[in-house]
């Protein structure tokens, strides 16, 4: 049985993975979405995210990781930990081997400078943008609102913490790409020869398009010898 494990963005929160796990289970694949975010606490810093996700985890046997935005940094780790069959970079950044991981890179960092704080905290990351993060998608109401109320807001600081990958360049990988914002990434990741599916939708598909979505990371891990 193919085993999944989704790991959200720490900007947004579980919600935006669910509807992508629901039909995942529902295609006969084995899959959890834990979660460092805990129900009225702070969210964690960042370097304690590992530990918190490792400590969540069901007794799979030989899962693929998978993260979404700033969860596919995580999933590398979680996946070196955990010694995972696979990892997939669901629109995300691709992590790096080894070495200190901050949770963005120097420029998006320089961008957070510009943005309205209060008491030293960001707005919620939807309030980032002028467009709507959903997109042009006739998402249900009920499932809108479920996403945005798990959106935390963060420090200013937050960003500046680091955690240590551990190496998992041994570990099969592949990327699913679903909006327009990470082409050069799916670049990057072809030219290592990752096995890589491509959508066009927005960065939240798997909230807005989960059947697409599941379907996707499913091919991809049969692209891996996954399955």
């Amino acid at each position: 049985m193919l085993e999944i494990i989704l790991i959200h963005s720490p900007l947004v929160g579980p919600s935006s993975l669910l509807p992508t796990a629901e039909i995942l289970q529902a295609q006969g694949v084995r899959c959890a979405t834990p979660t460092a975010l805990r129900p009225h606490a702070p969210p964690p810093a960042w370097h304690e995210w590992p530990a918190r996700l490792k400590g969540t985890l069901p007794d799979m046997a030989s899962p693929v990781v998978v993260g979404h935005s700033m969860g596919g940094l995580l999933a590398a780790r979680l996946a070196a930990d955990i010694h995972a069959a696979g990892v997939i970079c669901l629109d995300a950044r691709i992590p790096p081997e080894t070495g200190p991981v901050n949770p963005v890179e120097p420029e998006f960092r320089k961008f957070l400078d510009t943005l309205p704080l209060t008491d030293g905290t960001l707005p919620p990351w939807h309030e980032w943008w002028d467009v709507d993060v959903f997109g042009d998608t006739n998402l249900p109401s009920d499932r809108r609102e479920a996403v945005l109320a798990d959106i935390p807001a963060l420090p200013l600081t937050w960003f500046d913490d680091q955690f240590d990958m551990h190496d998992w360049s041994g570990i099969r990988k592949g990327y699913v790409r679903t909006s327009h914002t990470f082409i050069e990434e799916t670049r990057k990741a072809e030219a290592m020869e990752w096995s890589t599916v491509r959508l066009r939708g927005t960065h939240l598909h798997p909230a807005t398009e989960p059947e697409e979505t599941a379907q996707a990371l499913i091919d991809c891990c049969y692209l891996m010898g996954l399955h």
